[in-house]
């Protein structure tokens, strides 16, 4: 697994960069079979409406080269990390399980395909059956 860790100054906080770190290992922990990569961008924003917030991104990657992206803005960087990394879990046991259903072998229904001949009454046989008396 491997994280980036990029934004403005935010980024250089070595609190937000261990807390970063910590989800990150522990969604590593969570799918253990599975090799991420994760992408953090972090940057303060002001807007008219809400004020000051801190936007949060998350870009994971999986090993199929699938990507999901989560966007988070919370007033506090601790907050938006936490909520990023809440709401990425659900969505990579989601990937997880579309990944399980495509590659679950396809059931027969229990009947005979069309096409197939039973080895012991092969096409030679029988003619060769037909032709004696």
């Amino acid at each position: 697994m491997s994280v980036r860790i990029s934004g403005d100054f935010l980024a250089l906080d070595n609190r937000i960069k261990r807390l970063i770190n910590q989800h990150a290992q522990a969604i590593q922990n969570s799918f253990p079979g599975r090799d991420y990569e994760i992408q953090a961008r972090i940057a303060e924003e002001f807007d008219q409406l809400n004020g000051h917030r801190i936007r949060f991104e998350l870009v994971v990657t999986s090993p199929e080269r699938q990507q999901i992206i989560v966007r988070e803005a919370q007033k506090k960087a601790e907050e938006s990390i936490n909520s990023a990394f809440a709401s990425l879990k659900p969505k990579l046991r989601r990937l997880g399980a579309r990944r399980h259903r495509q590659q679950a072998p396809k059931r027969s229904t229990g009947g005979q395909s069309i096409g197939c001949v039973d080895d012991s009454l092969s096409i030679k046989r029988l003619a060769t059956m037909a032709g004696s008396p």
